[in-house]
């Protein structure tokens, strides 16, 4: 029989009673233990399973959980490796998820509230510690009663007036009442509530997470605790190093975010998705394989590399757990469909606010990098501050930060192998997944939205997974068309045409291709970055062009003829109409230069067709007739026999019914042809 997913739930005891799948990581504890760290980091993005850890590592070292701990481990990895510490500490936890920012004042009283909360709950299971009893015929709600008692002794707030003082009271009277070297201290989403400020108001950041603030105090009387002995193990959970470097800095001995030791600890492997399918699908029912609907999932939510040296990648769990939720709310009648922000726990606003907290110029810069697929070079352990007014992140604290959130990953090995230029001993960042190429993919289409409205509104274009025809992205192209950034640089406008078939494809017809942009060209199994020749220059304009005069409203109508023209102004005019509607055989002759294909799109179905692009651009200016026909047969040209080379790649020509376009955007006007 199937079991029910666990979702958003964090509750280890619950989910092992009540027979919810679960993912066996019980072996990090054993990793953590022969680690012998004393004060460890682990930083994780959202939603990867950061809390269930520390609830594993509650049960399993708490003296006063022994019994429970044995049935709720039974069975698992831990339960035949147990380790020497076990069950030996008295444990601290707290979770600083919950934290008002609504205001200065909600903050501090929702800080000592959690603080508080630990403190109560470590009193119910030690209650011969506790400054405060209850009576022997106290009811069995003593959750409430121990928090009401403990609130009551701290109320006080002359005496008690911070989180760090109650810390530094609550010490001192255990200090001499526990032996030494027996206090686990636990802290879970350190900077939650400092991450949501920080993304929406980085002023009142700066003052919540400046040195010698509250936060900062806190962690000095934890540190404190540490020194003397009072407290042996101090693990933390969090985000963003920014926080702790802040706050912290020099607390930490052991940072276990990039340890390739415990890559695996948050998110799932690819074993682990499919027993976790294998828990929770009845496959009696579903007409979908595990191994298509892992491949489905791995494509989308894989990917994730926190370690330089990892063996393995990782999934994120909560948007595993919500493909598998939809699967079989539907009854297993489809696989679930790529929504495009939906049912996916990201906060775009947040996203929008933390890329705000990038230079201008940096952020431009990065985002086309990424988009493009250029080394991104990153130092990930590096110290990140946003300490003083009006300070902005520099592009490589910029791209640690979307490492950190989950927005980029480290590349593998292999991936620098596919990226020109790049350094095998340095480290590079990477979008990780579909997921997230679609995310960068849409805040770069925000820049344009009379083509993102155009893209949210295309219907129907799942038929050109069907058959040869993309007249809707054609149909599309030109109902947008006077939204196109008029641009000078011809890389800039072919990335944006790219980026619009792509986020298009991705929005209407997600299912049916895997999307690459900017795909490596192999032959034997080497990369191709070029043939030899010099790398592409765009065509120069012409001595004898009328200077820079932009035209603002691009279309694939004939300009009215000039009375004064000249015979062969007109003869070129009618040919460039002719090569608008029938293209020209490229001259054979011409040489490709680029080894990188702009945008494959491979259909899932095997029996459908699959399409390569290659995209042009020329910006609308007003220039001879003449003039724009040499530049559009030259890029029509140059764009076919690019195509030709780039379906020489090992694996694309293998790709049955894998078609061929050209898609210019020159001086107003589209052409958009199969390549026969």
């Amino acid at each position: 029989m199937q079991k029910k997913l666990p979702e958003a739930m964090t509750d280890f005891k619950k989910i092992i009673e009540k027979n919810y799948a679960f993912v066996d990581k019980t072996r990090f504890l054993e990793v953590y233990e022969e680690s012998g760290t004393s004060v460890s980091m682990f930083l994780r993005p959202r939603r990867f399973g950061k809390t269930m850890f520390t609830e594993l590592l509650r049960y399993y070292y708490d003296i006063a959980l022994q019994e429970e701990a044995d049935l709720l481990f039974k069975g698992r990895y831990i339960a035949s490796h147990p380790t020497s510490l076990k069950n030996s500490y008295y444990v601290l936890q707290f979770d600083l998820s919950g934290v008002d920012t609504r205001s200065s004042e909600s903050m501090t009283r929702s800080f000592i509230k959690r603080v508080l909360i630990g403190i109560a709950d470590f009193y119910i299971r030690y209650p011969k510690f506790a400054p405060v009893s209850l009576p022997d015929d106290a009811p069995e709600s003593k959750d409430e009663l121990f928090l009401s008692a403990v609130s009551a002794y701290y109320k006080d707030l002359s005496e008690f007036p911070t989180p760090s003082v109650i810390m530094t009271d609550f010490l001192f009277r255990v200090k001499f009442l526990i032996p030494s070297r027996k206090l686990m201290v636990i802290i879970d989403e350190y900077d939650n509530f400092t991450n949501d400020i920080l993304s929406r108001d980085p002023g009142k950041f700066r003052e919540t997470a400046r040195k010698g603030g509250e936060l900062s105090a806190f962690f000095q009387a934890l540190r404190a605790g540490n020194q003397d002995h009072t407290i042996d193990k101090i693990y933390v959970t969090g985000v963003l190093p920014i926080t702790m470097d802040t706050t912290i800095s020099g607390f930490v001995s052991e940072n276990l975010t990039s340890d390739p030791q415990f890559n695996e600890m948050a998110g799932f492997t690819d074993d682990e998705v499919m027993d976790l399918l294998k828990q929770t699908v009845d496959f009696a029912k579903c007409p979908f394989p595990p191994e298509e609907l892992r491949a489905e999932m791995k494509k989308r939510y894989d990917g994730y590399r926190f370690a330089k040296y990892a063996k393995k990648t990782v999934y994120n769990a909560t948007m595993c757990l919500n493909f598998i939720k939809e699967l079989i709310g539907n009854d297993y009648q489809e696989i679930p469909s790529f929504k495009f922000f939906a049912n996916t726990n990201i906060d775009y606003d947040k996203l929008y606010g933390y890329f705000m907290l990038i230079d201008e110029q940096d952020r431009k810069q990065l985002i086309g990098d990424l988009i493009d697929r250029k080394p991104v070079r990153s130092n990930i352990g590096m110290a990140v501050k946003l300490t003083s007014e009006h300070e902005t992140l520099n592009y490589n604290e910029g791209s640690t930060i979307l490492y950190h959130l989950g927005f980029l990953t480290t590349m593998s090995e292999e991936e620098k192998k596919g990226i020109p230029n790049c350094s095998l001993s340095d480290e590079y960042l990477a979008i990780p997944n579909d997921y997230f190429w679609k995310l960068f993919a849409r805040f770069q289409m925000t820049r344009v939205p009379k083509v993102l409205h155009e893209i949210n509104n295309i219907k129907n274009l799942g038929m050109m997974a069907a058959s040869n025809d993309i007249s809707i992205l054609k149909n599309m192209l030109y109902r947008a068309a006077g939204g196109f950034t008029q641009t000078d640089v011809s890389r800039e406008g072919e990335n944006q045409l790219a980026l619009t078939i792509y986020t298009a494809i991705s929005v209407a017809a997600g299912n049916s291709f895997n999307l690459t942009k900017e795909y490596a060209i192999k032959h034997n199994g080497q990369y191709v970055f070029e043939d030899g020749l010099a790398e592409e220059e765009y065509l120069d304009v012409p001595e004898d062009e009328p200077e820079d005069q932009h035209n603002d409203t691009p279309e694939n109508a004939a300009q009215t003829p000039d009375s004064n023209e000249s015979p062969e102004e007109a003869q070129a005019r009618k040919e460039i109409e002719e090569f608008l509607n029938s293209g020209l055989t490229p001259d054979a002759s011409i040489d490709t230069i680029r080894g990188r294909a702009d945008l494959v799109a491979i259909n899932t179905n095997t029996k459908g067709p699959s399409y390569i692009f290659e995209f042009k651009y020329k910006r609308n200016t007003r220039s001879l007739e003449t003039t724009k026909l040499k530049v559009m047969k030259t890029l029509y040209e140059r764009a076919v026999k690019q195509l030709n080379f780039y379906v020489t790649d090992d694996n694309l020509r293998m790709v049955p019914s894998l078609h061929r376009y050209v898609i210019m955007f020159v001086y107003g006007k589209f052409l958009i042809k199969e390549v026969v």
